[in-house]
């Protein structure tokens, strides 16, 4: 074997061990995310209020009465298990609204930014919707609001802000954060507040964190919350209600 040939199975060894190396690392990375906990599972039950309908694709929940016209669609955080919303959800078809939490490739949200259409396309009963996300969720529900303003009537950003710049947008926001939130913090939404929509609602809620928005036991580095997870997502559900209803 002479010299260039054996430089190039060097090269060719270095190429696939930087491409094995990579892949084990992204394998490890996506294996290692939040699950639903106990409260969740236990939501993902059909009730008198509402069926539930959990697929490989997403988790919905259909109100039995009061429907409204108005669909919402959640899409999860970074690496958070899709049926972590599932008490959230319950909630707001219990209140008649058809909620679908989207479930995302690898649990991240970047690889699944235009799951809302097969969502849409799948309920033809739904005239308006309303999309909203936690965390990394919430940006990439932004981004698909912001590409498909024809479809989407509201974002609800869940310890979120949008990337792109969206205050043109024609559709109407919500922000919701938590006080003691230390991964979405207050500087992060005032240094991003000129790229929300201008009919935009801000809400603190105080006592609350990052993680209390789902159900998926303790977020690393978030601070610990003066209120309950349950007064969270209940303040939560109000706040959706109201900006739903004043659309």
């Amino acid at each position: 074997m002479n010299i260039i040939q054996s430089k190039k199975k060097i090269i060719l060894i270095l190429f696939f061990s930087i491409i094995l190396m990579v892949a084990t690392a992204f394998t490890y990375y996506i294996s290692d995310y939040y699950h639903a906990d106990t409260n969740a599972i236990a939501a993902l039950n059909s009730t008198k209020s509402y069926s539930v309908e959990n697929t490989a694709e997403s988790v919905t929940f259909t109100p039995k009465i009061n429907q409204s016209s108005t669909g919402i669609i959640i899409y999860p955080g970074a690496k958070v298990e899709a049926e972590s919303y599932s008490v959230l959800a319950s909630k707001l078809a219990e209140n008649g609204y058809t909620t679908v939490i989207a479930k995302m490739p690898f649990n991240l949200g970047f690889f699944g930014t235009n799951k809302a259409d097969q969502i849409i396309g799948n309920h033809t009963e739904i005239n308006s919707w309303v999309i909203g996300g936690h965390s990394l969720g919430g940006v990439f529900a932004s981004e698909y609001a912001l590409n498909h303003q024809e479809k989407i009537k509201g974002v609800i950003y869940l310890a979120a802000y949008p990337s792109s710049n969206v205050s043109q947008a024609t559709f109407q926001s919500l922000s919701i954060r938590g006080s003691l939130d230390n991964l979405t913090s207050a500087e992060d939404i005032s240094n991003n507040v000129d790229k929300f929509p201008t009919n935009t609602t801000f809400i603190t809620i105080i006592g609350g964190n990052h993680y209390n928005f789902g159900d998926y036991g303790v977020q690393k580095e978030d601070n610990n919350s003066t209120i309950t997870r349950k007064e969270q997502q209940q303040q939560t559900i109000n706040a959706i209600i109201k900006f739903t209803k004043n659309l």
